[in-house]
């Protein structure tokens, strides 16, 4: 079986990612093993055997994920893994050169922040049907989005970095490369599994893709990202 890892921050396209592939019958992709709160397969799981167990040998937790999924007759199977998980399995991975590394970024950091903070407020990380809340505006300051801004851009260079360093193989997607025509056969191409057409994410979208109408008031929100230099993130992203 081929083992693949989904790397990323929040708001990335992870779960997306994540979704999609689950439509592939020889696909078998879980959700964060190593969340500090649950381990996260199809169910959350926040027992405190189960985090416990899986705290005390985190490496030997994937490895029995791995073994699990090649049992259930998975061409392909992995998992997502955010970004400060756990350090034992990060560095894992870079001591396993056979293991797939799928990592997801965001060029635009306004809109990815802006998600994380609705996901925060409304404590909807993921949702399958429309409803009100993707309409839901965002309260939020410049300076709360020029935090997160930073501290993710800092993560993607710092990833970046460390990846292309690695021996194992790997691919890189921006977020709206996962909603590009014939990305569907390019990552089954990479995780070696006949692509199926017809392939599709039961996720909907939780924001409008004009960034800027997702605020409640955008004023002080497009006055500061002009300044800077970066009103290209108020605009349509996909």
């Amino acid at each position: 079986m081929k083992r693949f890892v989904i790397l990323g921050l929040p708001r990335s396209g992870t779960t997306y990612l994540m979704s999609l592939l689950n439509a592939h019958p020889d696909v078998i992709c879980a959700g964060e093993q190593f969340n500090p709160y649950a381990v996260i397969d199809t169910k959350e799981d926040d027992s405190h055997a189960a985090v416990l167990g899986r705290d005390k040998d985190p490496v030997g937790h994937m490895n029995r994920f791995f073994e699990t999924a090649a049992a259930k007759g998975a061409a392909s199977g992995g998992f997502k893994f955010m970004i400060g998980h756990n350090l034992q399995v990060l560095q894992h991975l870079a001591a396993d050169p056979d293991l797939s590394i799928i990592y997801v970024w965001r060029e635009n950091k306004l809109a990815q922040v802006s998600s994380l903070i609705k996901a925060f407020q409304s404590k909807k990380w993921a949702q399958t049907k429309a409803d009100a809340h993707i309409q839901r505006k965002i309260v939020a300051t410049p300076r709360q989005i020029s935090h997160r801004w930073h501290e993710y851009a800092t993560f993607d260079h710092l990833i970046a970095l460390w990846l292309a360093g690695l021996p194992n193989p790997k691919a890189t997607y921006e977020y709206c490369d996962l909603f590009q025509s014939g990305f569907e056969a390019a990552i089954c191409d990479f995780l070696g599994v006949k692509h199926r057409r017809g392939m599709k994410s039961r996720l909907v979208k939780q924001g409008c893709n004009a960034i800027e109408d997702r605020f409640e008031d955008p004023r002080p929100i497009r006055y500061y990202f002009n300044q800077v230099g970066l009103g290209r993130w108020l605009e349509t992203e996909i």
